[in-house]
């Protein structure tokens, strides 16, 4: 059964924000790779915000990682990072390919609240920097956890800085 991952930020005004990041299957076999995949994913999402990953989710647990708000002013939810991916599986059953992905191509957004600007957009402009270390970190990280709502894998097309609350 594909799972569901979900990451509650907490920002200077002790607000929070909300994403949900859809994975593969989670089974005994599969359980302990996702784990650390999670981990991984959480370090990226950190590398990327100013604010504080006050949970997470996964269909298997719901974990509390800290209520404490951060420390840094500028952490707040209404400066957030939109994640554009795309699912990349044309069919599930490759290499047979007699079940189609109905999700092929499509794109998706992600918000994470408590975007961390400095020095990772382009110049002059509100794109994440694809190639800074930490946004890399994050797309690495995102990839390789993540499956859109259809179930299959993603590839990040762009991040952008954005100003609201979700």
């Amino acid at each position: 059964m594909p799972g569901q991952l979900g990451f509650t930020m907490l920002d200077f005004s002790n607000e929070k924000s909300s994403l949900l990041i859809h994975t593969g299957n989670v089974t005994a076999a599969s359980l302990p790779g996702l784990i650390t995949e999670v981990g991984a994913l959480r370090t990226a999402i950190e590398g990327i915000t100013l604010g504080v990953v006050g949970s997470e989710r996964l269909t298997v647990f719901d974990t509390t990682l800290s209520n404490t708000p951060p420390t840094d002013e500028l952490a707040q939810v209404e400066s957030a990072w939109l994640v554009t991916y795309a699912d990349v599986t044309p069919f599930f059953d490759d290499p047979v390919n007699a079940i189609p992905n109905a999700g092929y191509g499509k794109l998706f957004n992600l918000t994470i609240g408590t975007a961390d600007v400095t020095g990772r957009l382009l110049p002059g402009t509100d794109l994440g920097d694809m190639t800074n270390a930490q946004i890399n970190a994050f797309v690495q990280a995102f990839e390789q956890t993540s499956r859109s709502p259809y179930g299959g894998r993603t590839n990040v097309i762009r991040i952008t800085f954005v100003g609201r609350k979700h």
